[in-house]
């Protein structure tokens, strides 16, 4: 009974490294709002990391590139998701402005779907990005998703100044 205990304290030693290893590669954002403590709850209970409007996360809401026109905007992010790392992107889609691509995880190599659509913006100056990163498996990404919105930002920003500067 001894050696059962141990073998269940060494894997769950094991599990919550592998848990805090991959949230410290993933390296969130966790000094933003909402803070550590809601950051945390959702990267273990959701799997997408989606822009909306009204999202308690800063790089979760949607990115408004006043002056720069949807079409030029949208040949910027094509090639954004190209110049990233273990991504494949597998539609293309001009006429609605809109890329779609696979992300393979480091180390498990998971597969993530990730959507990038450029829109007009509503006050007709410019473009607004709208990107959604999803797990094909699992409840919890442990902010995967996130970091692939972050990676492509980084990507798309050397492209083109970021919003705001």
């Amino acid at each position: 009974m001894r050696w059962l205990l141990r073998v269940l304290a060494v894997l769950a030693v094991i599990g919550a490294g592998a848990l805090v290893g991959s949230l410290a590669r993933n390296n969130p954002p966790w000094r933003d709002p909402p803070g550590f403590a809601a950051r945390l709850r959702t990267y273990l209970t959701t799997h997408v990391a989606e822009t909306r409007v009204d999202s308690p996360f800063p790089e979760l809401r949607p990115r408004r590139y006043p002056g720069v026109a949807p079409d030029a905007l949208y040949r910027l992010v094509v090639q954004a998701v190209e110049h990233m790392p273990r991504t494949v992107i597998v539609e293309r889609r001009p006429a609605v402005r809109e890329v779609q691509a696979v992300v393979r995880t480091p180390l498990v190599g998971y597969r993530d779907d990730l959507t990038v659509r450029v829109e007009p913006s509503p006050t007709g100056d410019g473009s607004v990005l709208l990107a959604r990163s999803a797990s094909r498996v699992g409840r919890g990404d442990l902010a995967a998703n996130t970091r692939h919105l972050l990676d492509f930002y980084a990507e798309l920003d050397a492209l083109t100044p970021p919003p705001g500067s």
